[in-house]
């Protein structure tokens, strides 16, 4: 069972998509839907809604309502408020799920209040990108899951909308650590990702470091070869307990 969570902070949404064919047959499969369902809500301290986008899911049989019945009444305990899905067809069993499946995104979208439409051109550039929050060193670490080239303005600005979703969890300054591995900016967008960095530094952006930089590789910032000696400068920057919010003295720059 391959699944995306996507969370919407702002909006107090949470995406849930299928990445690939899944079949719902057995008590086991539901427990591990539960399970990462779980595991996504590490990130939440506040109610939310949710939509799950139903087109590669089927459900197997009616006798498997009682089990998502008692996952999704365990979701509402959590905080869920509202679910609805999207991609509904009678053929994979959407009927015996237990909450609503519509055909259409924007149907589904309109009866939760979600504002505006999802960006489609750019999911599967979406989808790959990879967020690790570290609390405690002040760092969050950026990831790319497939190898990704950001040749467009509209990857720039998937890119930043999902950083600065992500900065709703931090209440402190911030290092940005990259993985440089699956990462090419091409020349042409360089001087759109400077400015999005330096937009960042008003949320209290401090450095910018690359590792698994290769020899030929060129990128808008500090890279090295090791993580370890990117972790290594952002350590000399200074590091002190992610457990202290600095509310008040954000207030005060």
């Amino acid at each position: 069972m391959k699944l995306t969570f996507e969370s919407n902070y702002q909006e107090r949404v949470l995406f849930v998509r299928f990445d690939e064919p899944t079949r719902l047959q057995s008590r086991e499969d539901v427990l591990q839907w539960k399970s990462e369902w779980l595991l996504a809500l590490k990130t939440w301290h506040s109610p939310y809604k949710a939509l799950v986008d139903c087109s590669n899911l089927t459900v197997a049989n009616e006798a498997m309502q009682t089990e998502l019945a008692r996952f999704f009444t365990l979701l509402k305990g959590l905080f869920l408020q509202k679910i609805v899905g999207v991609g509904f067809s009678e053929a994979q069993g959407h009927g015996w799920l237990p909450f609503p499946v519509l055909i259409e995104e924007e149907e589904a979208r309109t009866q939760l209040g979600i504002r505006g439409q999802r960006v489609r051109l750019s999911e599967d550039f979406r989808s790959t990108i990879q967020l690790d929050n570290h609390f405690q060193t002040h760092t969050l670490e950026l990831r790319f899951a497939d190898p990704v080239s950001i040749d467009s303005a509209e990857k720039i600005q998937v890119l930043k909308d999902k950083l600065l979703n992500n900065l709703r969890l931090w209440h402190s300054h911030w290092n940005l650590l990259i993985d440089c591995r699956n990462l090419q900016i091409e020349a042409a967008q360089e001087a759109a990702w400077t400015n999005v960095m330096r937009f960042f530094k008003g949320f209290f952006l401090k450095e910018v470091v690359g590792y698994n930089l290769k020899p030929d590789q060129k990128l808008p910032f500090r890279g090295f070869r090791s993580r370890h000696r990117a972790a290594a400068v952002l350590e000399n920057e200074g590091v002190f307990s992610g457990a202290d919010a600095n509310c008040q003295s954000r207030k005060k720059t």
